[in-house]
């Protein structure tokens, strides 16, 4: 390496952690909100942690591509810089941390095609694309979707154990059985698994040596495993209940826990089963 090659290397060094400051500084309250939401309680991004790890890990599988691409600036980005910050403006004269974080989002794409140009952005497409997953929706929309979620994943429940013939009724996302009366939370209505399959999804997509049409086919199939695995869920926290008492499947129990965790890894195998299958019919 060339004193000239060093010197601008140590430059782009410089620069990347004078841009960092800049943006912890104008997006504090943005970074802090963010990680209110990941910690908070009935979290639905307790993954966003380790999103930027996961962008971060396939940008480097790409670095011997990117050094090969010559940097060039585009002027594309810098729109998309100045669209984010006006964003940010508007989220923070409105009060909408959403929006002030989906504006974060776009400073990073914004920059990244700035600084180091369309090549080598279209290279590092889905690590870019990926960091999406790392900003919450607003709770408002949060409600909205994980509303129907509750009362789909209750009335599956109470028709799935009925089957079993035991006497159980639902009401809306209340479900009433011999022991007691059971409340489908929002841990419980599928949003949670919903979201971060789909991040798993796109990941298994992303990795798996596909045609397009099936990596689309598999992205999309992390729709019905979350539905699926929820639905498994809860008519084992009904018969839980029903056998062992309302106690033993309470938040926070072992079995309330051990069932997600157990659902987690029963649609994890369906998306890895699937990838291996379209990877099978494609050989």
């Amino acid at each position: 390496m060339t004193d000239t090659q060093r010197r601008n290397k140590l430059v782009n060094i410089v620069g990347l952690i004078i841009i960092g400051l800049l943006i912890t500084l104008t997006y504090k309250a943005t970074l802090i909100w963010l990680f209110q939401r990941y910690i908070g309680e009935d979290s639905y991004y307790s993954h966003g942690f380790i999103v930027p790890f996961v962008s971060i890990f396939f940008i480097y599988q790409q670095k011997d591509r990117l050094k090969r691409i010559t940097q060039q600036a585009s002027l594309a980005g810098l729109c998309v810089v100045l669209f984010a910050l006006l964003l940010h403006v508007l989220g923070t004269i409105l009060y909408i941390f959403s929006l002030s974080g989906f504006s974060l989002y776009f400073l990073i794409i914004g920059l990244t095609l700035f600084l180091f140009g369309v090549e080598r952005s279209r290279i590092i497409w889905f690590p870019l694309f990926f960091l999406v997953f790392m900003f919450p929706l607003p709770m408002a929309v949060i409600g909205l979707i994980s509303f129907p979620m509750k009362i789909f994943a209750a009335k599956a429940g109470v028709f799935l154990v009925s089957m079993l013939g035991i006497p159980v009724h639902g009401e809306g996302f209340n479900i009433t059985i011999p022991a007691g009366h059971l409340l489908v939370g929002n841990p419980c209505s599928g949003l949670r698994s919903l979201i971060a399959f789909l991040a798993l999804g796109s990941v298994f997509a992303y990795i798996t040596p596909l045609s397009t049409g099936n990596k689309w086919i598999l992205f999309l199939f992390s729709i019905p495993v979350a539905l699926l695995s929820n639905i498994i869920r809860v008519p084992i926290l009904i018969l839980v209940s029903h056998y062992w008492g309302l106690e033993a499947a309470v938040p926070d129990t072992l079995v309330h826990t051990g069932s997600g965790i157990f659902v987690f890894v029963f649609g994890f195998f369906l998306l890895f089963l699937l990838a291996r299958v379209l990877e099978r019919s494609k050989k």
